[in-house]
């Protein structure tokens, strides 16, 4: 397979949900109702793209968030979790298919001047060859990431039997407790999310990048955004937001008052997460990422769900000839150091 076998297609954003929802290995990050937010909040814009085979058969899918640098009329095209290359109910693209694909992308990109840079979905282990023959190569430019992956699909008593002792005796403690479940949605349940993020945000002094505020408003055809609220006495001791784009959902917040983390409430709405996504049919379920140096703590509590430890392939880079890119990367360092 070479790239010349390929044809690369607009996707109109009316389509991409249809497009895009022909890949297993589609998160929320490739979503339109996310990628369209978070290329406005950066000022980029998002471009849609479809991989065709010589039979008119898509097999491959991509959002791109473009953020040009004034003046130069260029700038870095970002695909976050992807390009999309798993098919549902298909094997996996050869190494000589994948090789295809990502140079079709960086003939794309470098046709408009661009850096491309990419995150594969952390479900997906691209062969490294293929990566490299196709011009790309490891950067430090965009973060890393390193979580850990739960398998929903699956009878509760297996999910409970993969446990970790020390997090399964919490969580039976927490299921003594009697505590109480709420779902619903973002839309419905934002206020009181939102106050018990706050008081922990508050007392622990953390401010993330993105802030759960910025998912409230997100609303579409291919992401729903779920609050899971634990309650015990008529209170709220917890609550844990997941956002869900075809067979994948993400642990995206988390937020347990004092109370509730006397009684194991973080245990409980984990524990409760994983049957939601066993009764939705999610085949993977993404614990949001851990950081072993950064945050000790939650990562061990999360490794002791009994998930797998996966890290994503890339962040890689794949410039265009040239001083463009030389322009466009001193232009990316002003900019950040100019910020912080």
């Amino acid at each position: 397979m070479t790239p010349n076998q390929l044809s690369l297609r607009p996707v109109a954003p009316e389509d991409w949900p249809r497009i895009s929802g022909l890949f297993s290995d589609l998160t929320y990050e490739q979503s339109l109702t996310y990628a369209q937010a978070a290329a406005d909040r950066i000022g980029a814009s998002a471009e849609f793209v479809a991989l065709y085979d010589a039979q008119d058969i898509p097999i491959a899918a991509a959002c791109l968030r473009i953020k040009k640098i004034p003046v130069l009329n260029r700038g870095i095209a970002w695909i976050a979790a992807g390009p999309l290359t798993c098919v549902a109910g298909q094997p996996e693209p050869s190494a000589e298919m994948l090789g295809a694909i990502l140079s079709k992308l960086r003939d794309h990109a470098r046709a408009a001047g661009h850096i491309l840079r990419l995150r594969f979905p952390v479900q997906v282990n691209p062969a490294e060859d293929a990566v490299a023959q196709a011009g790309f190569a490891s950067t430090d430019k965009a973060a890393t990431y390193r979580t850990v992956l739960i398998n929903p699909d699956q009878d509760e008593e297996d999910l409970m039997r993969a446990l970790h002792g020390k997090w399964r005796n919490p969580l039976r403690n927490a299921l003594k407790a009697d505590l109480g479940l709420e779902t619903g949605s973002i839309l419905d349940l934002s206020d009181r999310f939102t106050h018990l993020y706050e008081q922990v945000r508050d007392a622990k002094g953390f401010q993330p990048d993105i802030p759960p505020e910025f998912y409230y408003a997100l609303s579409g055809p291919d992401f729903d955004h779920d609050v899971l609220i634990a309650r015990k006495d008529g209170e709220d001791i917890g609550a844990m937001t997941i956002g869900c784009s075809g067979s994948t959902a993400t642990y995206l917040f988390g937020a347990t008052s004092d109370a509730g983390r006397r009684l194991n409430a973080g245990h409980y709405l984990m524990w409760q997460a994983m049957l939601y996504c066993r009764e939705r049919g999610i085949k993977c379920f993404d614990l949001g990422g851990i950081d072993p140096e950064a945050n000790p703590s939650v990562t061990r509590f999360k490794l002791r769900t009994g998930g797998a430890d996966a890290i994503a392939a890339g962040p890689y880079e794949a410039r265009p000839a040239g001083p463009g890119a030389a322009l466009v990367n001193f232009a990316e360092t002003l900019h950040k150091k100019l910020k912080s």
